[in-house]
């Protein structure tokens, strides 16, 4: 049918176009959702083993092996191990939502829609690094620093025995610090010197951005890193309470198998549009869950202010 200007073919109206919604928000929601992350990337990912199915993983625990002496002419023992498993429950759905008014006005200003597929994102990947924060808060083996929100060379000597008596491999390890103590950590000549030279600062214009071994394909690995302590990598969190109480969890030194993590459902976006509000609702979400694995095993230490 033709319509007052003559034209002849079909008119192509916003419910034929809906379908690019979720995948426009979907794509830009998820990008700033992998730069947001700062504590969840360090740690044991087991999301391939939940996708779609399963509310808990059993993930289990196997003990050092016995060695023994071979006698000639003598047969080997072969010893058993009664294995126990930690239960990693899929229990968290957090979600982040807009009702956005005339949808075209703000995914037609690419400036207005990157700022708020920033901000869900921002929510959720805070929400995910929250559950691992308060994870970190009972890695159950605890250290009092020397003074609020600073950690000294004497802190960090003792920390990272305890680790290596527990035979922890330090290359294995971060240190994740409250604000206030990394600005501390900037008067240390051991976080601020080699291997931080002066050319990472000029290339990179942040503080050491220098890349662990074995982190140095992971770009998500490096958003959060600000430097390296005695050859551990340090990471700062908001997450983390800058309070000056007695017992205020102030910073941890962790190994990534301290916690577990599985992500059952990524980043999914939906949308719909709602004609009493003349608007297109926008609701991203994500399914998680995660657990502490230290059991009577030494992995990660909580810094707590005197």
């Amino acid at each position: 049918m033709a319509n007052y200007y003559g034209f002849t073919g079909d008119v192509t109206q916003k419910s034929d176009v809906d379908v690019f919604v979720p995948e426009l928000w979907a794509a830009g929601v998820y990008r700033y959702f992998e730069k947001q992350l700062i504590l969840k990337p360090f740690f044991d990912d087991y999301s391939s083993l939940v996708q779609g199915r399963g509310d808990i993983l059993h993930i289990p625990t196997m003990q050092e092996v016995a060695t023994a002496d071979k006698s000639a002419n003598t047969a080997v023992d072969y010893t058993a191990n009664t294995e126990t498993d930690i239960d990693l429950a899929i229990d968290q759905h957090k979600y982040a939502a807009k009702l956005f008014e005339d949808i075209a006005m703000i995914q037609s200003n690419e400036q207005l829609f990157d700022k708020y597929a920033q901000s869900m994102a921002y929510a959720l990947a805070k929400a995910v690094d929250t559950k691992v924060e308060a994870l970190m808060r009972t890695l159950g083996t605890t250290q009092a620093l020397s003074a609020d929100n600073s950690l000294s060379n004497a802190d960090v000597e003792t920390a990272l025995g305890t680790m290596m008596s527990n035979d922890i491999p330090q290359d294995e390890c971060a240190f994740f610090v409250n604000s206030l103590m990394y600005a501390d950590l900037l008067n240390s000549k051991a976080f601020i010197s080699a291997p931080n030279s002066p050319a990472n600062f000029a290339t990179s214009g942040a503080l050491g951005n220098v890349v662990p071994t074995g982190f140095a394909d992971n770009s998500v690995m490096n958003t959060g890193q600000v430097g390296n302590l005695f050859g551990i990598p340090v990471f700062t969190s908001s997450l983390i309470a800058t309070a000056t109480s007695t017992g205020t969890h102030a910073g941890y030194l962790c190994h990534k198998s301290s916690i577990a993590l599985a992500v059952q459902q990524d980043i999914r976006v939906q949308s719909e549009y709602d004609v009493s509000y003349l608007g297109t609702k926008v609701v991203a979400d994500i399914i998680y869950g995660g657990v502490i694995t230290t059991g009577n095993h030494v992995k990660g230490i909580e810094f707590l202010n005197p």
